[in-house]
């Protein structure tokens, strides 16, 4: 199923993408990697893996969570969400996704800079 984004507080969807998706970003203090693999279902968006180039401010460790190849690697007990707030601000390092074999900046993808986004399984449609 695919996954879609739009402005917080809208319907309008800016972007579409067959899942399952990566997002990633910098974490704003300790400045390492931070990746989320999501895929959408009709349940929601599900957090398949979360992995972690390191450790820091607002970082939990999950009790599943293992170092493999330089990544803390955990898979969240999180049930299917309906949709994900993204903040999408230039004062972070921001959402970087990747789909399908290619990556891209989510503030280019969507034209859209310092608004909210949410992150939801596509309705159907085009």
């Amino acid at each position: 199923m695919d996954i879609c984004f739009a402005i917080a507080f809208s319907t309008a969807v800016l972007w579409r993408v067959p899942g399952p998706l990566t997002l990633s970003w910098q974490h704003s203090v300790e400045l390492f990697r931070i990746e989320e693999d999501w895929r959408a279902g009709a349940e929601g968006l599900l957090l398949t893996e979360v992995r972690t180039g390191g450790l820091g401010a607002g970082v939990d460790v999950p009790a599943d969570a293992q170092w493999v190849n330089g990544w803390l690697r955990s898979h969240p007990a999180l049930p299917p969400q309906p949709q994900v707030a993204l903040a999408n601000s230039r004062y972070g390092r921001g959402y970087r996704a990747c789909w399908a074999g290619q990556c891209a900046e989510l503030g280019s993808l969507v034209g859209v800079v310092d608004r909210p986004l949410v992150m939801a399984p596509c309705d159907g449609g085009p």
